[in-house]
This record gives structure tokens, C-alpha cells and sequence, in this order.
């Protein structure tokens, strides 16, 4: 009786030990969790993202946007869970503008670099007098053009540039060059147009264009107001699924294979968030981390 009794505590334990280890592994009929992320470009991160999730039992299912505005107010709207594929700037100007107020940047994504391309000069030095150079008419990525210019000493700008593209905030144009606004991605060829044009990252690869080979200069350290963001709604910005998004789209697998796929400069910028919201202090502090290019 004894040794029956013993067996059956030894059964029970044994069955005990291996319900407690079931209950840590994905069950293989557990449902996943599902989150509808807004985008505004299909790059080759996002298909990535999708992959690692689906491995997290993590259904993502991707939505296009034509410009941030609708991004944020899809998310604002509860449209989508989440919207990447934005700058932390244009992120809060979107959000001033429309009055958004319940979304907030909850994590650092990557970075794209800009770049100034032309097929007439092989150096931004040959550059010269009366040339004209197509900024794209995106207050946000104009912005970004101006401050890229100022780098490259080409243009001063006033202290008080704010970082909203306007040609008015240029003080100084040694090279009497001429600005001309497009929207860069309904020209179909902004090269042959003009003396040099300055492209965001994804339309440089609409155009077939390699920021190592083909771009005059770059951003060639990360600039706060340019980092791409995660965005949610105040009342989802600690909800689980989103919080393991996040812990996904920056992990070090993610970084691993954003620098050995990179097409065109891409790069994960991993960093507490509360480190882009200074952006404001200077449109030319750079972060930290290199570029790599």
C-alpha cells in the first residue's frame, strides 16, 4: 500500500513539473497577438519586422499611408496600433498641426540618410555660380535639405531655424544657387532636370539611385530630428504586444541584419526615447552613434 502511495505522489509530482513547464512554451493552438502597424514607405525593414514578430506569435499586419498627417490620424482614429516610418520631427509637427494630442513617440526606429545627387558634377565642389538645386517641397524634409546644405557649407542658416523648411531662413549664399520646391516623388526625372537635387533615402532608391556611389555629400552622422520613431496612442503606450513590438524592433537581431541588408545607408537607432525629444535645442547636434558610411 505504502509503495502505491508513494507512486502516485511521484506521478503527481511528475505531472506537476511538466504542467509548469508547459505553461512558460507557446501552446502550438495559442492565438496570436495581432497589431496593425501604419507605414508610409514598404521598406525592406518593415518585411523583416514582420518575420521576427510572427516568430513572437505576433501577427503584424502592415498599412500604408501617403504622408504623416493621414498616418496619425489613422492612429488617432484607432485605424492602426502603431505608426512607424516617420521622423521624431515630422512626428510632432504632424501631431501641433492636426492637434493630436492623445499619440506619443514611444521608441527610437532607424535612420534613412539624405543625400544631394546630380549627373551634371562628380564633386558638390564643382558646384558653381547661378546652378539650381531641387529641394523637396516637404516642410519637414526641406528642413532637413537646409540643414544638410549647412553642413556642407554651401548655405548659412539663421539661429533661429527652427527646422520646418523655409528658404527664407537662408542668411548666407556665397554661390548665388538657385532653389527650386518639387515634390520629389512625382518628377520622373528631378537628375535631368536640374543641376543637382537633394532625395529622401526611399525616393534616392526610387530612382535607382546608390547613396554610396551616386550621392554628392550626406548626412553622415545621425541627426536627432531625422531618427525615425515609433508612435501609439497615450493609452496604448504600455499594452504588452506593443511593448514586445518594440523590444523586437530594436533587437540585436534586428540591428544584425538592418547593417548587412542596408540598401541604401538604413540603420537601427537604438536609444531611449526620451534622448530624441531634446531634438528641439539644436537642428544640428548630432547623436552619438556613427553612421558607418
Amino acid at each position: 500500500m505504502k509503495q502505491i502511495k508513494h507512486l502516485t505522489l511521484l506521478l503527481s509530482l511528475i505531472c506537476l513539473v511538466l504542467f509548469i513547464a508547459g505553461c512558460g512554451k507557446k501552446q502550438p493552438n495559442e492565438a496570436p497577438q495581432e497589431l496593425t502597424v501604419g507605414i508610409l514607405s514598404d521598406t525592406f525593414i518593415w518585411k523583416q519586422l514582420v518575420q521576427d514578430a510572427q516568430e513572437k506569435n505576433i501577427s503584424i499586419s502592415l498599412k500604408k499611408y501617403p504622408n504623416s498627417n493621414a498616418l496619425n490620424k489613422a492612429l488617432a482614429a484607432k485605424e492602426i496600433d502603431i505608426a512607424g516610418s516617420q521622423t521624431i520631427s515630422a512626428f510632432d509637427q504632424s501631431v501641433k498641426e492636426n492637434n493630436l494630442n492623445n499619440l506619443v513617440a514611444v521608441a527610437s526606429s532607424y535612420w534613412a540618410p539624405m543625400g544631394l545627387y546630380s549627373e551634371k558634377y562628380t564633386k558638390i565642389t564643382q558646384l558653381k555660380s547661378g546652378d539650381t538645386i531641387a529641394l523637396p517641397k516637404d516642410p519637414t524634409d526641406l528642413g532637413r535639405a537646409l540643414v544638410m546644405l549647412n553642413e556642407a557649407k554651401l548655405i548659412k542658416l539663421s539661429k533661429e531655424f527652427d527646422g520646418i523648411g523655409s528658404l527664407d531662413k537662408i542668411t548666407s549664399n556665397t554661390k548665388k544657387l538657385t532653389f527650386d520646391l518639387i515634390d520629389v516623388d512625382t518628377i520622373k526625372t528631378p537628375l535631368k532636370n536640374y543641376e543637382a537635387v537633394i532625395l529622401p533615402n526611399e525616393s534616392a532608391l526610387k530612382y535607382h539611385l546608390d547613396i554610396y556611389k551616386d550621392a554628392l555629400t550626406i548626412e553622415v552622422v545621425v541627426p536627432k530630428p531625422y531618427v525615425s520613431i515609433l508612435a501609439t496612442r497615450t493609452d496604448n503606450q504600455t499594452d504588452k504586444t506593443v511593448r514586445q513590438f518594440i523590444a523586437i524592433s530594436q533587437s540585436k537581431k534586428m540591428i544584425d541584419y538592418v547593417s548587412t541588408h542596408a540598401k541604401n545607408g538604413e540603420q537601427i537607432v537604438k536609444i531611449p526615447i526620451e534622448g530624441l525629444l531634446n531634438y528641439h535645442d539644436s537642428y544640428t547636434e548630432k547623436l552619438e552613434q556613427p553612421s558607418g558610411l
